[in-house]
């Protein structure tokens, strides 16, 4: 999107934003107290202003904005670190269903994999079976007979949501330079982090790629079934993968007419969701029941591929240890393994941090799902995170979502759930395997290669370093923040300066010239003098002016 329709898609923005902050202010004035009650009853709109929430304007803008800032207000919504908490249990509210939009399927069939629809398809269902701000999904069957799902992204989508992005970023970056408060928040970081998740959610082929990963991750588990896809039928625009036939995982009446007890069905969603965490570090990132559904075999099938967490080696190991500590309340191992994990943390007061870790391990150890409100503990996680100043990487809090919306689930089929005893056997055997003569094995290999490298680098680096020392080549590289505002407070004074100096400099010398009476006369005084002292006056008053502004 560029030129014209970028300029246009920013007004939107800035008109939606514009009335929604315009309506805040008037209802903060008080001014409904001086209006006449008649008046209010009249016109819905004013009386809409001072009886809808703040936090309600908030959410009604954003879900107007469309697909960018819907994604942005989910992803806010899980970080209480960041927002107050009734904002944040307002954005939970956001919906991404958006009206369908009319598409020639075959057009675009043609035009992307540039195949005759009739030759592939034996029959393409017009109408979608499902509609989200970034693509519609429909439904159709092969030429041999297989029914499949076509999803077709909206015509646009990508250009509006990197318009929006961008304009994300440079509204945040310019909050950052205003206030301090935001700079200290990091948001900048998130943002880019949420461009990243986004663009990469946006792209089918991504999503492709997913999902044969993660099918090649349970290659052989007979528990979870990982759907098929055509990678001839799909492009960055569209995917085709297989239709899957089953039912939500909180749907009991349908797991009853397939002869499943619920709560072997949630025993089998906790153990894969463990097991991509921490076998494979590559985990579902929104496995709400509608993404999560069961076959007639009772096989686990996870739809919706396009958002996903994942985790580096080093960062898996982390938060394998971390779940050893929680099942043995193990409070120092903890809080050492998230010293680890941060990104930045400064903890003044590891010893309340303990007996905070302490109250959360007694609190799930003895009560049943039932009784655990999860989302309490996680809102006394992020105050923990936040009064200690602790940083997570990204997929701690996509992993956090993923916790709470399990818990979701939990307790529709098996509020009896007792999650250290549903969890431990799997951890169990994580903690087998870390003491396994082959793990400690791979961890010396490993060790040894490292302490090779740092053995070879270290003394070369210090030979380097002692070199450009002793030649006088150390140079201090140093950055000013806010640079560009300071340039501006000496080019101000830089200014006043100046006018001082012209204003003493003509009146000086008007003196001078008053004195040696040349030139032409007036009232007893040379005409250059009355200029040079009224060229003085004035610079004298502009300055004062300015010093008054600048307080």
């Amino acid at each position: 999107m560029y030129g014209l329709e970028k300029i246009k898609r920013i007004g939107k923005i800035l008109k939606v934003l514009s009335t929604y902050g315009f309506d805040e202010v008037i209802s903060r004035s008080n001014i409904d107290r001086i209006l006449p009650d008649s008046f209010l009853l009249w016109n819905n709109h004013t009386r809409k202003i001072f009886e809808e929430d703040f936090n309600v304007r908030i959410r009604l803008a954003i879900e107007e904005l469309g697909p960018t800032f819907i994604k942005l207000g989910q992803l806010l919504s899980n970080r209480a670190d960041i927002i107050p908490e009734d904002l944040r249990l307002e954005l939970i509210k956001l919906q991404d269903d958006v009206p369908t939009e009319d598409i020639d399927i075959r057009h675009r069939l043609n035009q992307e994999l540039e195949i005759d629809p009739d030759e592939h398809f034996a029959f393409i269902d017009p109408v979608p079976i499902a509609a989200a701000s970034i693509a519609q999904v429909y439904k159709a069957q092969l030429k041999d007979g297989t029914p499949v799902i076509l999803k077709i992204k909206r015509s646009g989508v990508d250009a509006i949501i990197r318009t929006d992005l961008d304009f994300i970023k440079d509204l945040v970056k310019l909050l950052e330079k205003k206030y301090e408060i935001f700079y200290k928040m990091n948001l900048y970081q998130i943002a880019v982090s949420f461009e990243n998740s986004l663009l990469k959610e946006l792209s089918l082929t991504n999503e492709l790629n997913n999902i044969e990963r993660f099918r090649r991750n349970f290659k052989g588990n007979k528990e979870t079934h990982v759907p098929k896809v055509y990678r001839q039928y799909s492009s960055d625009e569209m995917l085709c993968m297989e239709l899957i036939n089953g039912v939500k995982v909180n749907d009991i009446a349908g797991l009853a007419t397939f002869g499943l007890p619920p709560k072997s069905v949630l025993q089998n969603v906790l153990d894969l969701y463990l097991e991509q965490v921490l076998v494979h570090g590559f985990f579902h990132a929104d496995p709400h029941p509608g993404n999560v559904f069961v076959n007639q075999k009772g096989q686990i099938v996870f739809l919706d591929y396009g958002a996903m967490g994942f985790m580096v080696p080093q960062d898996r190991g982390i938060i394998e240890s971390m779940v050893i500590n929680f099942l043995m309340n193990d409070a120092k191992g903890l809080l050492k393994n998230i010293k680890k994990l941060a990104i930045v943390h400064h903890i003044e007061d590891e010893r309340s941090l303990e007996r905070d870790a302490y109250e959360v391990f007694e609190m799930i150890k003895q009560n049943a799902l039932d009784d655990i409100k999860i989302a309490i503990m996680l809102q006394k996680l992020n105050v923990i995170l936040q009064t200690n100043h602790i940083l997570m990487p990204d997929f701690v809090y996509v992993l956090l979502r993923g916790v709470s919306i399990l818990e979701g689930t939990g307790r529709q089929l098996n509020a009896e759930l007792n999650i250290p005893e549903s969890i431990s056997p799997f951890a169990k055997r994580i903690a087998d395997q870390k003491l396994s003569a082959e793990y400690l094995t791979e961890q010396l290999k490993e060790k040894a290669l490292f302490l090779k490298d740092v053995m070879i680098d270290v003394p070369m680096d210090l030979l380097s370093l002692l070199e450009k020392l002793k030649n006088d080549k150390i140079t201090l590289n140093h950055k000013i923040r806010d640079f560009d505002h300071l340039q501006l407070i000496f080019h101000r004074i830089g200014n006043k300066f100046l006018l001082s100096i012209l204003a003493m400099t003509f009146g000086v010398g008007a003196s001078i010239l008053a004195h040696g009476r040349v030139g032409y006369l007036l009232w007893g005084m040379p005409i250059i003098s009355w200029l040079g002292f009224t060229m003085s006056f004035v610079l004298s008053f502009i300055l004062l002016i300015q010093l008054v502004r600048s307080k």
